[in-house]
């Protein structure tokens, strides 16, 4: 008959190893019913596993999407704010060239012509702004700035207006350097894309067109209006009072004029922003949904979990007081 038995030193191993794994069992169910997620996700779904890459893909292009609305979005109201401070420009100019009248002089006269110049000088500016470092006013060019320098524009103007000494020279010079297809406004003024518009994916098989851009024939209009009163007052040109006053009563109605094309242009965005807030809605549900059928592939049943807990426990205690036992086994103990 054999007798086989377990020293003290492997017993103690065995002990300890029992007692490592029950406790590392007892942790990832605590880990599991805490967090409501299985631990081991691969053991646990098995041939599903290409469901859960399916999710992670969706979420992942969905916040991809997500990104794109709100860079998008802020990206339009960068643009609405632009176009706001060109109408309200436009209506300051407005209404001080049509103050113009008979009487008026030449300091006033002077006085008229600077607003107008100075609205000038700031719209420039204006549809130069860059939102993240691009700009947002020159169509598909978003890396050069889509005005030339107002200076330099001005310049160009002036040079054509050598010369001009009526009303009719004077607006036939401005209306033919702007309007002209390649004429002096797509030469030297404009620097953007004149023929592609901007297009932002913001949702699967979805994209935005933003049509916007500084050539604009509302935009064009605006600044032809302000250059007309701006050398209405130049000095440096030889016009008459008369012709001054006329010109700036005229460029003060062609600024009156372009007001509902330039509300018509804030409506284009305010339209493609309405699409971009759409679209930020639906891939915030999409997010939502998919969030939710992902959790639950992975989720871990909280009553089997509990259950399995409890056993752990009771397995655990049962090792606590088996060894306590274990430790007070001695011969002397025996001989009693």
């Amino acid at each position: 008959m054999f007798i086989t038995s377990t020293g003290d030193m492997r017993q103690f191993l065995l002990t300890a190893r029992n007692n490592s794994e029950l406790k590392t069992d007892l942790n990832r169910l605590v880990n599991e019913l805490t967090s409501g997620k299985v631990a081991d996700i691969t053991s646990h779904l098995g041939s599903r596993q290409s469901s859960l890459a399916g999710f992670d893909r969706t979420l992942e292009m969905l916040g991809r999407y997500e990104q794109a609305n709100s860079e998008t979005g802020n990206m339009l109201a960068t643009m609405q704010t632009v176009l706001g401070g060109i109408e309200a420009r436009r209506e300051a100019a407005s209404g001080a060239l049509m103050l113009t009248n008979p009487s008026s002089n030449l300091p006033q006269i002077e006085n008229a012509s600077q607003i107008a110049k100075s609205s000038f000088i700031d719209t420039i500016h204006s549809l130069n702004t860059r939102h993240n470092d691009r700009a947002v006013f020159g169509g598909n060019d978003v890396d050069s700035n889509p005005m030339a320098a107002p200076e330099v524009i001005l310049d160009a103007l002036r040079a054509t207006l050598a010369g001009a000494t009526t009303e009719a020279d004077v607006k036939n010079a401005i209306t033919t350097w702007f309007d002209t297809p390649g004429g002096g406004f797509d030469m030297v003024a404009y620097q953007g894309d004149n023929t592609g518009v901007m297009s932002r994916m913001v949702d699967f098989n979805q994209n935005v067109q933003i049509d916007v851009r500084a050539d604009d024939v509302a935009i064009k209009d605006t600044l032809k209006a302000l250059a007309l009163g701006a050398f209405a007052g130049d000095q440096t040109l030889a016009f008459s009072n008369e012709t001054r006053r006329s010109l700036q009563r005229q460029a003060g109605e062609d600024l009156l004029g372009v007001a509902s094309s330039l509300t018509h242009l804030q409506a284009q965005l305010g339209f493609t922003e309405a699409r971009v807030e759409d679209s930020a809605v639906r891939v915030s549900a999409q997010q939502s949904a998919v969030g939710i059928a992902r959790n639950e592939l992975v989720a871990a049943d909280p009553f089997d979990t509990a259950t399995r807990l409890q056993s752990i426990q009771i397995q655990l205690e049962t090792q606590y007081t088996l060894t306590a036992r274990l430790s007070r086994l001695s011969l002397v103990e025996y001989l009693r």
